[in-house]
């Protein structure tokens, strides 16, 4: 299995972005285009993964609220515990009730481990938001878990469709990292679904340092979706996932540098189209 982890705590220049890739795959992280205004606890408290398997490919985001530490252990358990079943031969679920299982062990797994590093290091929970994809080509699955207002797109010729973010009906924004999480609640508040590999292009994982009022661009999916195309249109095949993992954190931080308001901001992209 070929993995790439980009946490936050290693990467605090502003303005500078980094970049690990392969032909399928990619993770950007930058700690913004410029300085936060508003209050925080470490410079740089997102992270970003891949790993890639004999029959899957996996990408992560976590976005840490108060602390770096909350969203490196959400981002490590799944690739310690999860990447290696789920994108190797043998499938651990072969229904969508068997997935959706799946889906929320991890994120209770991740949750977990939020609570367990701010145990072991005498610190309060840094609660996280996450967004996960497990693309599986030969059984034309996408896996999307989603908790809290990272982004989540499936890109086709056409769109970019949002497969996380917070329901805006929601008068808050759900994390991980909390006590009472339990399955039940996850089932509620946590993104869980499967679909077709059809058509898409991509799938692309965005923090939401793409798309804070007054930080990020106006339209996020917009934005993705024509990072999306020019790459597809312009790119050689093996450097179409790092281009357009490089052209969403760009634009961003352009739109960071244009208002003078930064937020971190991470990105990881499976390219899928051939």
């Amino acid at each position: 299995m070929q993995t790439a982890f980009l946490r936050g705590r290693d990467h605090q220049q502003i303005g500078r972005l980094e970049l690990e890739g392969l032909p399928k795959a990619a993770v950007a992280l930058s700690r913004g285009g410029a300085r936060k205004t508003y209050s925080h606890t470490d410079p740089n408290e997102d992270c970003v993964a891949f790993a890639l398997g004999e029959h899957g490919s996996l990408a992560i985001a976590a976005d840490g609220h108060h602390g770096e530490l909350g969203s490196e252990a959400a981002v490590e358990i799944l690739l310690d515990r999860f990447a290696a079943a789920w994108t190797g031969a043998a499938a651990p679920a072969s229904t969508d009730a068997g997935w959706r299982e799946q889906g929320i062990e991890a994120l209770m797994a991740a949750n977990r481990a939020i609570l367990e590093i701010a145990g072991r290091n005498q610190l309060p929970p840094a609660p996280t938001t996450f967004v996960a994809a497990l693309v599986r080509p030969e059984d034309d699955l996408l896996l999307h878990l989603s908790v809290g207002d990272s982004h989540l797109f499936a890109v086709d010729p056409g769109y970019a469709i949002e497969l996380g973010g917070r329901d805006p009906s929601w008068k808050f924004t759900p994390f991980l990292g909390y006590e009472e999480a339990r399955p039940e609640l996850l089932d509620q508040y946590a993104k869980i679904g499967l679909r077709s590999l059809s058509d898409l292009r991509a799938v692309v994982l965005a923090t939401d340092g793409l798309s804070e009022p007054g930080i990020g661009v106006s339209d996020p999916a917009a934005t993705v979706q024509t990072a999306v195309g020019h790459v597809a249109a312009e790119v050689p095949e093996d450097r179409r996932a790092v281009d357009a993992c490089r052209a969403v954190v760009e634009r961003a931080m352009h739109a960071h540098r244009s208002q003078k308001a930064g937020d971190n901001m991470g990105c990881s992209v499976l390219w899928l189209e051939r």
